[in-house]
């Protein structure tokens, strides 16, 4: 994963990462624990998100 870890989700999705890193994407939306209030987005690692809100 290397430098897309590194990256916000939305960020993978406006540079085109997404596709070439869709394995580890699942990975990281599978079992979400948080969720973006800007864009909506879920993920298990709050760090990449935009504003990352724990979910209940």
């Amino acid at each position: 994963m290397g430098k897309l870890k590194e990256k916000k989700l939305c960020k993978w999705v406006k540079d085109d990462d997404l596709e070439e890193a869709l394995k580890d994407y699942k990975r990281l939306v599978v079992s979400a624990t948080h969720l973006c209030t800007k864009c909506g987005r879920v993920c298990n690692d709050k760090k990449l998100l935009c504003r990352a809100e724990k979910l209940d």
